[in-house]
């Protein structure tokens, strides 16, 4: 395990202005731009493959969709409730004037601090960091994500206007009677099932066109699956709003390049002015959803 001592002014100087960054764009603090407002949300299970060292697993999360009449956010609520928490923390509790040391640990992971008394928080690298904004109308999806403990932020415009064919095929999901839809999309096919019931031009991801909105998609190889768990009429509405920031503008391999450039997450431990940090390393990769 390689110990480095740091300069924790220094660290303490990054992480704070991330961690209030996280803070304010989760309470409203900041300046935002009105999208729309969405009137319905759906949770959607979202099945992918990872693979950690060598082996090839399946990572299960929980994605939200929230639909407008012209728009909708696509997101990780679990991850953004988790980061809001870990940002509260290192902005509130760390207080420059009474740290006396700061440690950071790297490629560690929490059971360090096993038996260490004192205060233990844990940010993991679970879940998706990024936001969908999708525009149906322009038929363009634009997505933001953040750089690894940065205030840096990217946006990329995707113009994405899937085809699809439907076929006469029926299923019934979540209750709902739906029908079946075939589209291939940047190097996969992908089987959709949609339901006229809910006549909204929407669905998962980047998969929308379809009359009727996506309640369940899986690829040809079965290795990516969305599935709606759960959905409810928002009364009242809920804006859709994208932040006003200093955006970096990127394309999706610059996303592709901050996906995989995540690290592990960190493990903060307090114990009275003494402040040890753990930079967990990364031991998984994901498989992207494009391959072109």
């Amino acid at each position: 395990m390689k110990r480095l001592v740091l300069s924790f002014l220094f660290i303490l100087s990054m992480l704070s202005v991330f961690s209030q960054k996280v803070i304010k764009i989760e309470s409203g603090k900041i300046s935002k731009d009105k999208l729309d407002e969405a009137t319905i949300r759906c949770y959607y299970k979202f099945s992918q493959p990872i693979i950690i060292d060598k082996d090839s697993l399946l990572q299960t999360d929980t994605l939200t969709l929230d639909i407008g009449a012209k728009a909708s956010l696509y997101y990780d609520a679990s991850r953004a409730r988790r980061d809001s928490v870990f940002g509260d923390f290192m902005a509130n509790r760390l207080d420059p004037n009474t740290i006396q040391s700061m440690t950071v640990l790297k490629d560690a992971d929490a059971s360090a601090f096993d038996g260490t008394s004192g205060t233990t928080i844990e940010s993991g690298s679970k879940g998706e960091t990024a936001q969908l904004y999708k525009n149906r109308q322009a038929g363009e999806i634009t997505i933001i994500e953040r750089a690894d403990n940065s205030v840096e932020r990217y946006k990329c415009v995707d113009k994405i206007t899937p085809q699809w064919d439907i076929t006469p095929d029926t299923l019934t999901v979540l209750g709902y009677r739906c029908q079946k839809a075939t589209t291939n999309f940047r190097g996969r096919t992908y089987d959709a099932w949609f339901t006229s019931d809910i006549p909204v031009n929407d669905g998962p991801w980047k998969l929308y066109g379809l009359p009727g909105l996506i309640l369940k998609a899986q690829d040809a190889e079965n290795i990516f699956s969305f599935e709606i768990i759960g959905l409810e009429q928002l009364n009242p509405s809920v804006d859709i709003s994208m932040a006003k920031s200093d955006y970096i503008k990127a394309n999706r391999k610059d996303m592709e390049k901050l996906k995989k450039k995540q690290s592990g997450g960190m493990v903060v431990n307090v114990n009275g002015g003494n402040v040890t940090i753990i930079q967990k390393k990364n031991n998984s990769e994901s498989v992207s959803l494009e391959k072109e």
